[in-house]
């Protein structure tokens, strides 16, 4: 009995002894405490980038400093060119002065990084020098904010496999171009290129192609070929919210045909699993383009504007399945709702307002049968009297609803055909010829005062309307465009 216990007291002190010499070493590993590192423009290399001896250059810092325990370098007034492409080291804090008062010149890479912030700086491309300014990869855990881009050759801001992250409060500017010919030919490029993204949130962000031209915001993937991307798999984006945009683009040569609009924001060949589009602000068009999937995709795109009428846009193009477009306000431009495809399903579109829209169709161009479209408690307001509201080119499915909208024609004329003859029902047609089973015809009352889209196109207490259009009488006025409340 004595020996069995003294094995067990041996054996007891043994592993004791094994996990204090653990604990011990893993004590060695400890990060340090966090410190705080400067840059100066009156600063030196040879320093200890300390604030009374702080470095000249952002490559210095971002050579010296180590990653992944939480260092911060800040960096004062003024301007610093990094010369070229440089790593930012993982784990760590770049932070500036404010935009307005550090700038930073080059290309930064965020590769393989994680638990990182930038914030407060103005990236400069140096008058076009510079291709690039942020090229993210393989990374998770990063603030990106309160930055500019200017003056960029091609793009701002390039990211791909990125998870669990914020870019937001960003201002880029004059950082694309658009040398497309009409006839075909030529090129273009994007302020922000994103791909196989999960869990990343887009808000308060300006873009302005204007001056060069350009796209937005552009789908990409590494992995597709050069020659046919099309052929290679789609991007994916799982939990994406893209909001407070605001997108200003050039009129036109998209594809360089000469005619096609640009796009403000493009989701091309992709699959979007519970991505959102919302309280945004946008010139031009937004692109939904991805191939028929079986795949349990979703996206939701509500509470923007689109406005116009300089700019001959189609609001949005919904080639894709499982869309909902609810709450926006689109403001000219063209067929706002289009599709150029086929084998497309579930495309709910409700509760919103369509304004003075033009030639050739003036709600609804799909050149493929829709299994599933849901057309309910909208409100189409147009002045013009010979284009069709929809043109349904292939064709409608039985499963089609188009109910309970108010079709308002303020030309006085009754030339329009609403273009469609499925699932027509309970619908209020003003100076448009009535179709489909209990239409109806009375004056709607619309306030026509007040904040647009709402209570601008409220009916008023005293209208016979009840549960018509995309505004009801006494419901909570909701508004649209960036920084807009729901």
């Amino acid at each position: 009995m004595r020996k069995t216990i003294r094995n067990d007291q041996r054996g007891t002190t043994t592993i004791l002894g094994i996990f204090s010499l653990i604990l011990a070493l893993s004590g060695c590993f400890t990060p340090a405490a966090a410190s705080v590192y400067y840059v100066e423009a009156k600063g030196s290399d040879q320093g200890q980038g300390t604030q009374s001896s702080p470095w000249r250059t952002v490559n210095k810092a971002l050579r010296s400093v180590p990653p992944d325990q939480g260092h911060t370098i800040r960096v004062g007034h003024g301007s610093f060119d990094l010369g070229g492409k440089v790593s930012v080291p993982s784990g760590i804090n770049l932070i500036g002065s404010g935009v307005g008062l550090t700038i930073i010149r080059g290309e930064i890479q965020l590769i393989g990084v994680k638990n990182l912030t930038i914030s407060d700086i103005k990236f400069n491309g140096k008058n076009h020098t510079y291709e690039l300014g942020m090229y993210i990869r393989d990374a998770n855990s990063l603030l990106i904010h309160n930055l500019a881009f200017n003056a960029y050759t091609k793009t701002a801001i390039n990211i791909e496999r990125v998870a669990d992250s914020k870019i937001n409060n960003i201002d880029i500017t004059d950082s694309t171009y658009n040398n497309r010919i009409v006839g075909g030919g030529g090129k273009q490029s994007y302020a922000i290129g994103l791909g196989n993204l999960t869990n990343v949130d887009f808000h308060d962000i300006n873009i302005d192609t204007t001056n060069r031209g350009g796209q937005g915001i552009h789908t990409i993937n590494d992995a597709w070929p050069k020659d046919k991307p099309w052929s290679g798999k789609p991007t994916v984006l799982k939990n994406i919210k893209l909001y407070n945009l605001d997108i200003k683009v050039d009129k036109w040569n998209a594809w360089g045909n000469g005619w096609t609009p640009q796009m403000a924001l493009e989701l091309w060949h992709y699959n979007c699993y519970n991505c959102e589009i919302f309280n945004s602000t946008f010139n031009s068009t937004v692109s939904l383009s991805s191939f028929p999937t079986e795949q349990p995709t979703t996206i939701r795109v509500h509470h923007n504007l689109w406005y116009g009428p300089k700019n001959s846009f189609y609001a949005c193009e919904v080639a894709s399945n499982n869309i909902e477009f609810d709450h926006n306000y689109i403001r000219g431009g063209s067929y706002p709702i289009a599709l150029f495809g086929s084998n497309y399903q579930n495309i709910n579109v409700h509760h919103n307002i369509f304004e003075n829209t033009k030639s050739p169709t003036l709600v609804g161009h799909f050149k493929g049968q829709i299994n599933n479209f849901q057309f309910v408690n909208n409100t189409v307001y147009i002045n013009e009297s010979k284009d069709p509201l929809f043109r349904f080119i292939k064709g409608e499915r039985a499963n089609q609803r188009i109910r309970n909208n108010i079709f308002y024609n303020s030309s006085g004329k009754m030339n329009n055909l609403l273009g469609a003859s499925v699932g027509i029902e309970n619908n209020l047609f003003v100076n448009i010829r009535p179709v489909g089973s209990h239409a109806m015809s009375f004056n709607p009352k619309f306030r026509f005062e007040g904040s647009l889209p709402s209570p601008y196109y409220m009916p008023k207490q005293d209208s016979r309307v009840v549960n018509l259009g995309a505004i009801l009488s006494g419901t909570t006025v909701w508004s649209v465009g960036k920084n807009s409340t729901r």
